[in-house]
C-alpha cells in the first residue's frame, strides 16, 4: 500500500534526526535539574499546509490521490481549517489535546484496465472526480518525562514517552465521471471494434473510529526561549485503524507581535492512516499520508 511504502523511508529519517536533534544525550553529561512542580499551560493555534497523497475509497469506488497544498488552493471550492493544540504541564507529567478540522475539495484520479481471454478484449476506464473531504481529528493522552540532560546554563534535552487516543472522523463525498473504451480485437475477421461510454456517478462514506497510539518525544532548549521538538506516534493495532503513524519535527522561540510577547512555532508534520471497512454499498476506507509544514503561535501561562 501506499503509505507502507512511504512508511519504510521515514522511520530512517526519523533516527537521523532523533540522533541529530539530541547532541546532549553524550555521556559525559549528568542529568539536568528536576522540572518545578506548578502547573504550566500553553495554547498553539496552528495552520498545516498539507499534502494529500494515497487512495480514498467510497462505497466501492477508490480513487487515487496526489495533490501538494498549492493544487489544493488553487482547485478547491472549499478551503476551511482549524487546528490548535493544548498542553498542561506540571513536573514530569503532562496532558495534552491535538484538534484538527478541515474541509477540502480537490481532484483525484480512477484508472483500471480488464483484459479478457487471450487478450482479444479489452476494457479501460479512466475517471476524474472530484472529492469533497471533511476531517476531524482529536488526539488527547499523558505525556511523562522519563530523562533528562543539562547541557549548559538554560539549555537541556529531555525526553517524554507519550500515550493517547486518536479519535478520527471522515466525511467524503465522491463524484466520479468514467470514461469506459471497450477494445474488441478479431484478427480472422480483421475487425477491431472500440466503444466509449460517460457515466456520472456520486457516491459518499461516512467513516468513525479511534486509535489507540504510544509515542516519545524529544524537548532541547537550546538557550531560554528557543527549543527544537522532535516527536513521533505508531497506533491503530487494528483496534481502530489497520494502522497509523505520526512524525513531527519544530522549532519555537520568543518574539514579539504588536508589542505583545508571543511564542512563535514552525515545522513539518506528516500523519498517515490507512482505515477500512465494508458498508452496505461496498467498501469505504482511507489509505493516505497527510504531510507538510505548519506555522503556528503559542501563548503561555
Amino acid at each position: 500500500m501506499f503509505y507502507r511504502r512511504l512508511f519504510k523511508r521515514f522511520p530512517i529519517a526519523f533516527c537521523a534526526s532523533f540522533v541529530a536533534a539530541t547532541p546532549a544525550l553524550s555521556g559525559d553529561l549528568g542529568p539536568g535539574p528536576m522540572p518545578g512542580n506548578k502547573w504550566e499551560f500553553s495554547l498553539t493555534p496552528y495552520a498545516w499546509a498539507i499534502n494529500v497523497n494515497g487512495e480514498a475509497t467510497a462505497r466501492g469506488h477508490t480513487v487515487d490521490i496526489n495533490e501538494d497544498f498549492f493544487q489544493i488552493v488553487e482547485k478547491s471550492d472549499s478551503l476551511l481549517a482549524w487546528m490548535s493544540f493544548f498542553e498542561a504541564r506540571k513536573g514530569r507529567f503532562s496532558v495534552f489535546t491535538d484538534f484538527v478540522w478541515m474541509d477540502l475539495s480537490f481532484p483525484a484520479h480512477f484508472q483500471r484496465t480488464l483484459t479478457g481471454p487471450l487478450g482479444r478484449a479489452a476494457l479501460n476506464i479512466k475517471g476524474h472526480a472530484n472529492l469533497d473531504y471533511q476531517q476531524i481529528i482529536v488526539q488527547s493522552g499523558v505525556a511523562y518525562e522519563i530523562a533528562r540532560w543539562q547541557r549548559g546554563s538554560g539549555s537541556y534535552t529531555a525526553l517524554d514517552v507519550t500515550g493517547s487516543a486518536r479519535y478520527w472522523h471522515e466525511e467524503t463525498d465522491l463524484s466520479l465521471r468514467l470514461t469506459g473504451t471497450l477494445t474488441l480485437d478479431l484478427e480472422r475477421l480483421g475487425l477491431k471494434l472500440k466503444r466509449s461510454r460517460k457515466i456520472a456517478l456520486a457516491r459518499s462514506g461516512d467513516l468513525e473510529w479511534v486509535d489507540p497510539v504510544v509515542g516519545a518525544r524529544i524537548r532541547h532548549q537550546l538557550a531560554p526561549g528557543k527549543e527544537l521538538r522532535l516527536e513521533g506516534d505508531v497506533g491503530g493495532f487494528d483496534a481502530g485503524s489497520e494502522f497509523s503513524w505520526q512524525v513531527v519535527g519544530s522549532y519555537g522561540w520568543d518574539t514579539t507581535c504588536l508589542g505583545k510577547p508571543m511564542h512563535a512555532v514552525v515545522g513539518y508534520r506528516a500523519l498517515a492512516v490507512d482505515y477500512s471497512e465494508s458498508g452496505r454499498f461496498g467498501k469505504n476506507g482511507l489509505d493516505v499520508v497527510q504531510h507538510g509544514p505548519v506555522i503556528g503561535a503559542s501563548f503561555r501561562w
